[in-house]
């Protein structure tokens, strides 16, 4: 029963970990993968998720409802920035790079002086299960379940709507996309706003286990980044998982034996190793992988 338990916490921790590197990484895929853009408010925007989770909690809405509110307001938000900020700087990286920048130093100072350096924790939901000598916890097994489910969810967007097959075609070739009367600015306005939405979103379900203040979001910038680089851009949603699956593999083991800061620097150093081996991300390499395959057969 002792093995059985370690192999299961074990298997808990490598869930966990994949599931909070995707919970990271979900918005910032969607806006870097679709529009090229590096959105260095992707933290802050997190923030805005779990602040309004936590008001709307705080104002007597159920959980689930937070989170659902906190998916609109930020993608509301996402796509007044697109409309008057960053539709400007489109086809121009290092400028939409500086602008994503001063929004999210905007965010984080706003959100300090209008709420003050905390606001009030959210409860972590459900409870615990007891395996063995070993506790897993109910919310972050609820986790695993919606990262998986999101990822299925915009992996069908992108591939089997109208929506996706516009928002593919104009990532590709913008210019051929709007003479073929594709309204390539909507989906831009879209995309973006889908990406705020979901940084919302994770923000919001990843706020019962943290603080939540204005500089919150600095702690999830560097692991969706991290994914997302290792990922490449292939096919981001692929390349997200693939990469989020890799570091866990590597991040897991190090960590339950030798403690959650080795785990990050074995996360780390496994970044930089696959970059090095991988140099255009997980994404390629599974394309490639893939086209071989085909041609064999």
């Amino acid at each position: 029963m002792e093995e059985f338990g370690l192999v299961i916490s074990v298997v808990y921790q490598f869930g966990t970990n994949a599931a909070f590197l995707l919970l990271c990484a979900l918005g910032l895929i969607v806006i870097l993968g679709m529009m090229n853009i590096i959105n260095l408010a992707h933290g802050e925007l997190m923030m805005m998720g779990a602040y309004t989770a936590s008001l709307s909690y705080q104002a007597g809405l159920p959980f689930p409802v937070c989170v659902a509110v906190s998916f609109l307001v930020v993608g509301f938000v996402g796509a007044v920035f697109e409309r008057l900020v960053v539709r400007r700087f489109y086809g121009r990286e290092l400028s939409a790079l500086v602008v994503t920048w001063g929004i999210s130093l905007l965010l984080s100072q706003g959100t300090l002086m209008v709420f003050g350096p905390f606001l009030p924790s959210i409860p972590i939901p459900g409870g615990s299960l007891d395996v063995g000598a070993y506790s897993l916890s109910v919310y972050w097994l609820i986790l695993i379940a919606v990262s998986i489910a999101v990822v299925v969810a915009l992996a069908w967007l992108y591939n089997r709507t109208t929506f996706g097959l516009h928002a593919r075609a104009t990532m590709q070739d913008a210019a051929m996309a709007r003479a073929l009367g594709v309204n390539t600015g909507r989906i831009y306005m879209l995309t973006f706003s889908l990406g705020a939405g979901l940084a919302g979103f994770s923000g919001a379900l990843l706020a019962p286990t943290a603080s939540i203040m204005p500089f919150m979001g600095q702690q999830f910038v560097a692991p969706a980044f991290i994914t997302v680089v290792v990922g490449g851009a292939a096919n981001v949603i692929a390349g997200a998982v693939g990469s989020s699956v890799l570091l866990s593999l590597v991040r897991t083991p190090v960590g339950f034996y030798l403690g959650a800061f080795l785990g990050l620097v074995a996360l780390l150093l496994a970044a930089l190793i696959i970059i090095r081996l991988m140099p255009n991300g997980v994404s390629a390499a599974l394309l490639r992988w893939s086209d071989r395959r085909a041609q064999s057969g």
